[in-house]
């Protein structure tokens, strides 16, 4: 048994001079792709663009609710002078324009998410065609999201985010 760990120790010994050498044959880089999202100038433009978009909703949705609110306000003060019929007749109204502002709100939410999607989606196309690019022309062996949770630790030497939105913005 201790002739074995001594030629395992051996062995490793003699192969450790052999891994640096392998190792400087990589060339690792990572890019924080949310930041070059953010940053670029189209991803502002699709920022802007969506936020226009999301306020616009917003406030067709804020009249409706405000109308809605008005009615409701008007029903609890007039309940005690209506009969049960006319009562019945505008809690009815008021329940149909209630869900029918829930399903407006969840439509505007699936429309917001898919032009988000759209908009950004169109954009990681563009930046991973870049950071292809990228990779090629400077030999990296790999390149890395840094933000996904499979990087623990990269050094900012190794951060191409710069050089990719330069390269990305350079293109648009």
């Amino acid at each position: 048994m201790k002739r074995f760990l001594l030629s395992l120790v051996l062995a490793l010994l003699f192969a450790m001079p052999a891994l640096p050498v392998a190792a400087a044959d990589f060339k690792i880089g990572v890019v924080d792709l949310q930041r070059a999202l953010n940053e670029s100038s189209s991803g502002k433009k699709a920022k802007d663009q969506f936020k226009g978009e999301f306020e616009k909703m917003q406030d067709g949705l804020k009249r409706e609710k405000d109308q809605l609110d008005r009615l409701k306000e008007d029903l609890d003060k007039k309940s005690v002078v209506l009969n049960d019929d006319q009562r019945k007749i505008k809690m009815e109204d008021f329940e149909r324009r209630r869900r029918d502002l829930r399903r407006k709100l969840e439509d505007a939410d699936a429309e917001l998410r898919k032009k988000d999607q759209e908009l950004t989606g169109s954009i990681l196309k563009d930046l991973a065609v870049v950071i292809q690019e990228i990779g090629e022309r400077e030999g990296y062996t790999v390149i890395l999201e840094n933000s996904s949770s499979s990087v623990l630790y990269g050094s900012k030497s190794i951060d191409i985010t710069d050089s990719v939105l330069k390269a990305f913005d350079a293109k648009h």
